[in-house]
């Protein structure tokens, strides 16, 4: 965990406290976590209305759980509470069916903040988790503060779509053998390594922060994926393969940021802008030195980012990002 160009400093894990919650949508079990800060709260208060701005809704990648982000809950937590959640398909949750697609998902997290007696909340959506936040958006734009998307597209394409597409294929032909328990690993290394490829931008890693401990960190994470993990990642990479992630009608009435790494190849810094071409008064950020995984790359950075967002600082001139405004389709 770094500091970075920001002066951002993390809270230690004690300071924080983190509460568990469990609901059900649709007859499918999921859960989620509340992270705040404890004594030492930066913000003066515990959510909105309190001195702080509203709870952060953190809605991640496919391959991610709600434990997924303790970099970032250590940031973020001490100025806003921070909701991770394992939506249906993710983490602990029930198994989503593989016919249901992100709208499901968006009406399960809206439900989540019925449930949590959450009236508004800002929503951050990165890679998979971007979909789902632009939904709740679009239908619901009363409940959300802010919006911010990170690793954000229209439709997967390129050598990238053909990779899910093979992935989801190996990863449904294969499974445990005669007697071997589902919680056993499930990869040879093949398909980490393919998938590290897809991720990370190798290609710029001399110029991208970090980039061969984050290499390391995910084939490690991906060599560990369970069989019963692995069904799963079959699904989620079914489910990006859909035509259209983004649907139409566009976004009004919420501030909204579309930002990723200025190296992204898993979903480029056009693709990102030609997203938030689609949010009434959006701006496109992009992060120096970091690529789709700015998160692990340039964590106080990334941290950094949403907070100013979230408090409505401005954003022009940081020294580890540059700056856009949109503009909005006809």
């Amino acid at each position: 965990m770094t500091q970075g160009a920001t002066g951002l400093l993390p809270a230690a894990a004690w300071e924080l406290t983190e509460e568990r919650r469990e609901m059900t949508w649709r007859g499918m079990r999921y859960a989620c976590r509340i992270v705040r800060g404890g004594a030492g709260a930066r913000h003066g208060g515990t959510g909105a209305g309190r001195g702080g701005p509203e709870p952060l809704l953190l809605l991640g990648g496919a391959l991610q759980d709600m434990y997924a982000w303790p970099r970032l809950e250590r940031y973020v937590a001490p100025y806003a509470p921070l909701v991770l959640v394992d939506l249906p398909g993710s983490g602990d949750a029930d198994d989503l069916p593989a016919h249901e697609g992100f709208d499901v998902l968006a009406d399960a997290a809206l439900h989540l903040l019925d449930v949590l007696g959450l009236p508004r909340v800002n929503v951050l959506g990165a890679s998979y988790g971007a979909p789902i936040a632009y939904r709740m958006a679009q239908r619901r734009p009363g409940r959300v503060a802010r919006l911010l998307l990170a690793g954000a597209t229209h439709r997967v394409s390129g050598p990238m779509r053909v990779f899910l597409r093979e992935a989801a294929d190996h990863l449904e032909r294969s499974g445990p053998t005669a007697g071997e328990a589902l919680d056993g690993c499930a990869d040879d290394g093949r398909y980490a390594d393919r998938l590290v490829r897809y991720l990370v931008n190798t290609r710029a890693q001399e110029r991208v922060r970090q980039s061969a401990a984050v290499q390391r960190l995910l084939r490690r994470q991906a060599l560990r994926t369970t069989w019963r993990q692995a069904r799963r990642h079959a699904a989620c990479h079914r489910r990006v393969l859909a035509p259209r992630l983004i649907p139409p009608g566009g976004v009004e009435g919420v501030p909204a940021l579309v930002f990723t790494g200025e190296y992204d190849l898993t979903t480029t810094p056009e693709q990102n802008g030609a997203v938030a071409a689609t949010v009434a008064g959006s701006r496109l950020v992009l992060i120096r030195e970091a690529d789709h995984m700015a998160h692990l790359e340039c964590d106080a950075e990334y941290a950094d980012l949403v907070l100013r967002f979230l408090r409505d600082e401005p954003l022009d001139g940081l020294s580890y990002c540059d700056t856009y405004e949109v503009p909005a389709l006809a």
